[in-house]
């Protein structure tokens, strides 16, 4: 398989017309942009195709999308043969165009009946994800070869068992370690019956990654809370993919120890999401033992949703991607903005990167850029700006940016090989 360069969408990001637990937080009015609800999302569900005839124009071989959950699966046990045609059709149509499609199973959304009962802190939620996986891949055949189980678990866990911030809202750190381990479980249950079903394929999960930072780099205990949030978000998950073990902790909240034997041997990739840097101040309140904030040492300027661009820390977390002993997908990377120069400084920038750890020998295997389109970008609703592509979310119209065309070039150098030659590298210097 080439190196591959693609880009990446989830469902309801741009297509909702979903009745899952993300409509029903929105009727609740528990968004931080209570005036907007996702809808139509970006028009996808109407305009799929014509997007998809988009991929093939921006250089890329690959295509990174979810399949909906709550359309899939209406109610416990029932599956649509609807649902499952649409995402035949769609894994149809994109291999026609010569683009590898990469299926994610769960990126965030569930259906509603999920919450009935106790959700991921009940045993049965794992049967329920293999099943549901077993269905998605008799459905979809051999046609995907490569499979995401879960995206970003830690951010999930974060949001909605401890924060309370995402379904299910949760604030507890007991309730959060009963959901981890069973998502570390329905990982690998899941990438079990998709080997099972499909021979050959591969299967991984989509970590987020964050490059971490103390506040005051005098501070003993700054740099101590940047070493357990570094733990805690980043280092934990990407040891068990190797081992099987997971000590996941929260400082001021918990600690668990989970062992899941077969969770080692059924990563076949590392994906790594990456965005950001954090910088951590530590506070030493009951319930609050440190704070987070994004800054901008460097003036590069903080993305529309308050990130700060540090490529460096690119480097770090792939780094530390790298020592899980698997070949990696860069499974997200990009920038919200309304500045389309810096999106195409992001890109270059980034890329110099993804060449650099190439050139060391990193087994890299692709990198997907978020988004193809602008999108509902959860609790910040519509504001922020991720596309390649333009939406007028009035009409639905589509406008490629001019930073597609750096996104091309740069694809049309890593698929050649230049990354990994020194070209690369000696060309962006």
């Amino acid at each position: 398989m080439s190196f591959l360069w693609g880009v990446a969408t989830s469902s309801y990001q741009i297509e909702g017309a979903a009745e899952n637990d993300w409509t029903e937080w929105e009727r609740q009015e528990r968004l931080k942009v209570r005036e907007e609800r996702c809808g139509r999302g970006a028009g996808h569900r109407e305009r799929w195709r014509t997007d998809f005839s988009l991929i093939p124009t921006i250089g890329a071989n690959a295509y990174r999308f979810s399949v909906e959950r709550s359309a899939i699966e209406p109610a416990p046990g029932f599956f649509s043969d609807e649902a499952l045609r649409l995402e035949r059709e769609r894994v149809d149509a994109l291999v026609r165009l010569g683009i590898e499609p990469v299926v994610t199973l769960h990126h965030y959304t569930h259906p509603r009946w999920f919450w009935s009962g106790e959700g991921w802190g009940s045993p049965e939620s794992v049967a329920a994800f293999r099943r549901y996986a077993a269905v998605v891949a008799d459905a979809l055949g051999d046609r995907v070869r490569i499979w995401v189980t879960l995206n970003e678990p830690i951010v999930f866990l974060l949001g909605g068992y401890l924060g309370g911030l995402i379904p299910p809202g949760h604030r507890k750190f007991a309730a959060a370690a009963r959901a981890l381990e069973n998502l570390l479980r329905a990982h690998a249950e899941a990438a079990a019956v998709l080997k099972e079903r499909i021979p050959g394929c591969r299967v991984g999960i989509a970590h987020n990654m964050l490059d971490f930072a103390p506040e005051r780099r005098d501070s003993a205990l700054d740099r101590r809370l940047a070493r357990a949030g570094d733990r805690l978000y980043n280092l934990a998950l990407l040891e068990a993919m190797g081992t099987g073990r997971m000590d996941w902790a929260f400082p001021g909240e918990g600690r668990t120890r989970i062992v899941v034997p077969d969770f080692a041997k059924t990563n076949d990739f590392v994906g790594v999401n990456y965005y950001s840097r954090v910088h951590i101040r530590f506070r030493g309140v009951p319930g609050a033992v440190g704070v987070f904030a994004y800054r901008d040492p460097e003036s590069r300027g903080l993305t529309d949703t308050g990130w700060e661009v540090h490529p460096e820390g690119f480097g770090r977390v792939l780094r530390q991607a790298e020592a899980v002993g698997r070949p990696i997908l860069v499974t997200e990377n990009g920038i919200a903005t309304r500045n389309d120069g810096l999106r195409r400084d992001f890109l270059r920038e980034h890329a110099l990167v993804l060449a650099h750890r190439l050139e060391a020998g990193a087994p890299i295997e692709g990198y997907f850029y978020w988004s193809l389109l602008d999108n509902f970008e959860w609790l910040e609703g519509f504001r922020p700006r991720f596309g390649l592509f333009e939406v007028d979310y009035a009409t639905f119209a589509r406008r490629r940016r001019p930073s597609a065309d750096v996104f091309a070039d740069l694809g049309r150098r890593f698929r050649r090989g230049e990354a990994a030659d020194g070209s690369f590298a000696a060309a962006r210097k």
